[in-house]
């Protein structure tokens, strides 16, 4: 704990370098402090296994809700205001 407590800037460097740490008090482990693995992408074979349970998008439904929620019709933006 002393270690950590002194040197905070020190042993967050080494979390940073994937350095696992073990902290004691008085000689007994008390906790691990480690740093998060982040993954920067997901393999092929996860990502194909994921969307492989995915349900099927039924894309006349999809058009037909954007349809619905979406006017697509034209219009003059400056109508009404004086322009």
């Amino acid at each position: 704990m002393r270690q950590f407590v002194n040197d905070s800037g020190g042993v967050t460097r080494g979390l940073r370098e994937g350095k696992r740490y073990i902290l004691t008090l008085n000689g007994e482990p008390l906790a691990e402090v480690k740093p998060i693995k982040r993954r920067r992408f997901v393999p092929t074979a996860e990502a194909q296994a994921v969307f492989a349970t995915a349900p099927a998008i039924d894309w006349d439904e999809v058009r037909a809700d954007l349809d619905a929620m979406i006017d697509d019709g034209l219009r003059d933006p400056f109508d009404g205001t004086g322009l």
